[in-house]
Order: structure tokens, then C-alpha cells, then sequence
């Protein structure tokens, strides 16, 4: 493994470190390490306070000693939020990791009390091993025990406003990305509306019903699409019925040449999701796979919720890796871009979209964490 890989998961690591997440997919060492390195820092503060106001005379032994109860307290917070992780809803996780009061006070408050319990269990553990009492503690007055819950206190308040911080930037950065998707919406709904209405136009004399139809799908798309593009958030029912009705539309133009299927388990559709996540990948799909493929293909859409995850999965067995380039156009190319960044400034790592492209067509995975009620950004 080279170095700039190293650097790389433990970049990934420090990002999601401090934010809660049921699914952990960094490195283990990564996070170990992470953690030795903050159990090493506070003891080596304390201990620098202590020696620069002349009040301890500081040896090898009250150092490996300093130093190996700093590691167990920095273990035992690791471990509480570790399990608090893989008990807690996944819904609350999200809830906390916004930034918002509660989750300050959260995380601000815990830490410390996780401190004071584990130097006490350390403490008797120690007496009991050594079978000597411990003195020359942290905690052997008063003053010393307000001096580093104090100190502690201005860590945590300092490590929470950083953590509101970054809640706030993220925010923006998806209200902005927000923005621009309604925007290169704006580029392309037109095109692909005029060519709708033209294929409509062209049906009327030859072939009325075909047109009959192609107008019903043609209104249910709009309906579905302008009722998810109002909402913040959209249920995956709400998202399969604009792409249901996109689809219909396309099997009209594209006459026999497209086929699909919708496989979607009921929990997975009662799921909430940022809307125009689905669409945009199905149409990628009929786009650059089978539209351009002489005898079309077959679509499918799968949907299933486990582990706290939504995964949708679009496949097709278009054109896949022999995909003609297409000649630039307002939003092509953006589509999946725009998707990651969305999910980014959502779900931060939490998310993930990945895209299989071989000689057979081409299938792409989106992971989410689900939502059983409405949240705010």
C-alpha cells in the first residue's frame, strides 16, 4: 500500500471521525489510531500545564503511567460511541450529526462524563492490580477537579462550535447545489418537453390512440415530476411514479425497441429521499445505453432497504462501454456529478452512488441512509 493511499484513508477516516455513522467503511486502523493520537494529547497537555506552573515533579513512572490512562479513557469513549452508533436509530444519528443544540449539549456533555467514569474504573483497577494506593491524581482536590472540567468544558464547547460550523457550511453547500440542479433542470425540461409535444403532434393523424396515450404519460410526468421538485424531500413512491410515467413515455417513442420493470419492496418505497435522484439516472440510462442501441433493450429499477440503507439500483443492458460520445449539450455530463455532490452535502460520507459499466450495459448503485420522516438540511 504507498503512502499517498495510507494518507488517503486516513484523510477519509479524520473526516468521518467525528460524526456518527452505523455503517463504518474506513479503516480500523485508521480509526485506532485516530483515537491513540487524541488519548496521548491530553495527558501530554495536562502534564505540559502541570511542569510549566511548577506543580509536579514529573518521572517515567508517573508518565507511562499518565500516558496508558489517557489510551484507556480515549478507548472507552471510542467504545461508547461505537455502540451508541449500532444501537441508536439511524434517524437520531442524522439528527445529531446536523449540529443543532441538543446534539452540543450531546456532545459536549458525554465526553466528559465518559472521562470521569472510566478514570475512576482505571483508578481502581490499577490500585487493584499494584495493590497500592494511587495518589497524585487529577482528582486529589477540589481545585484540581474544577481546573480539568473546566478545561475540558473549553475543549468541548470548542470542538462543538466547530462541529456547528461545518453543519452550517454544509447546509449552504446544499442549499447551493439545490440551486443549481433547478437550474440545469430548467436547460433541459425544455428540450426533452418540445421533442414530447412534436412526437405527440406526429402521432395525431396516423396513429390517434398511440397519441392518446403518449398525452396521458406525457401529463402524469409533469404532474410527478413538478410535485417532487416543490418538495424538500419525497418519498421513493412519489420519485418511481414521475420515472413510471417517464418511462411510459419513452416505451411510446421508442415503440418496441424498450422494456422495464419496477421492483421496489414496500418499506423501500415508504422511504424519504432528496427528490431527482432516481430520474436522472434512469435517464442516463435510455440516453447514452438503449435509445442509441438499434434493437433497444431492457430496463430495470430495483429497490430494498437493509442494514438503515436504501439501495436503488438502475440496470441496462444498452450500449454500455460502446456508448457513442455525445455532442455537448446544456446538462450533459452534470447529471451524476450533480447526484454526488447533493449527496455529499446531505449525507456527507454517509452516501454513496457507483456507477458498472461493461460490454452488457451498465448498472448503477445508489446507497442512502433512510428516512422514516420529514428532515430538514
Amino acid at each position: 500500500m504507498s503512502i499517498q493511499s495510507l494518507q488517503q484513508d486516513l484523510g477519509y477516516a479524520l473526516r468521518r471521525y467525528f460524526q456518527l455513522h452505523k455503517r463504518r467503511d474506513e479503516p480500523a486502523w485508521a480509526r485506532l489510531l485516530i483515537s491513540s493520537t487524541i488519548g496521548l494529547f491530553f495527558p501530554t497537555f495536562f502534564i505540559s500545564l502541570a511542569v510549566v506552573f511548577g506543580r509536579a515533579n514529573v518521572g517515567p513512572y508517573a508518565l507511562l503511567f499518565s500516558y496508558v490512562m489517557g489510551l484507556f479513557i480515549a478507548f472507552s469513549i471510542h467504545g461508547f460511541y461505537r455502540a451508541f452508533e449500532l444501537l441508536v436509530p439511524e434517524l437520531t444519528l442524522q439528527r445529531l450529526n446536523r449540529g443543532e443544540l441538543k446534539a452540543g449539549v450531546f456532545f459536549a456533555v458525554v465526553p466528559i462524563a465518559i472521562m470521569l467514569l472510566s478514570f475512576w474504573i482505571f483508578i481502581q483497577l490499577a490500585e487493584a492490580l499494584t495493590q497500592t494506593p494511587i495518589r497524585n491524581t487529577p482528582f486529589d482536590s477540589a481545585r484540581a477537579i474544577g481546573q480539568f472540567l473546566f478545561i475540558s468544558l473549553v475543549f468541548a464547547l470548542i470542538g462543538t462550535y466547530l462541529a456547528w460550523q461545518a453543519a452550517k457550511r454544509r447546509s449552504l453547500q446544499l442549499q447551493a447545489t439545490e440551486a443549481q440542479l433547478l437550474r440545469m433542470q430548467a436547460q433541459i425540461e425544455p428540450h426533452f418537453l418540445f421533442n414530447s409535444l412534436a412526437a405527440v403532434q406526429s402521432l395525431i393523424d396516423p396513429a390517434p390512440e398511440r397519441a392518446k396515450q403518449m398525452l396521458e404519460h406525457f401529463t402524469d410526468y409533469l404532474r410527478a415530476s413538478l410535485q417532487t421538485l416543490r418538495a424538500e424531500v419525497c418519498t421513493l413512491e412519489q420519485e418511481l411514479q414521475a420515472v413510471q410515467s417517464y418511462l411510459g413515455l419513452m416505451q411510446i417513442r421508442m415503440d418496441e425497441r424498450l422494456s422495464f420493470e419496477i421492483e421496489a419492496s414496500a418499506e423501500a418505497r415508504r422511504a424519504l429521499m432528496l427528490p431527482l435522484l432516481l430520474q436522472p439516472l434512469v435517464e442516463n440510462a435510455i440516453n447514452h445505453g438503449l435509445e442509441s442501441k438499434p434493437e433497444g433493450g431492457h430496463l430495470q429499477i430495483r429497490a430494498s432497504v437493509a442494514d438503515g440503507m436504501l439501495t436503488l439500483q438502475v440496470r441496462d443492458n444498452g450500449l454500455g462501454l460502446a456508448a457513442p460520445k455525445r455532442r455537448a449539450r446544456p446538462g450533459n455530463g452534470l447529471a451524476l456529478k450533480n447526484i454526488r455532490e447533493r449527496l455529499a452535502a446531505r449525507y456527507d460520507d454517509g452516501a454513496a452512488l457507483s456507477m458498472d459499466i461493461t460490454e452488457q450495459g451498465c448498472c448503477a448503485t445508489l446507497r442512502l441512509p433512510t428516512e422514516k420522516e420529514t428532515a430538514q438540511p
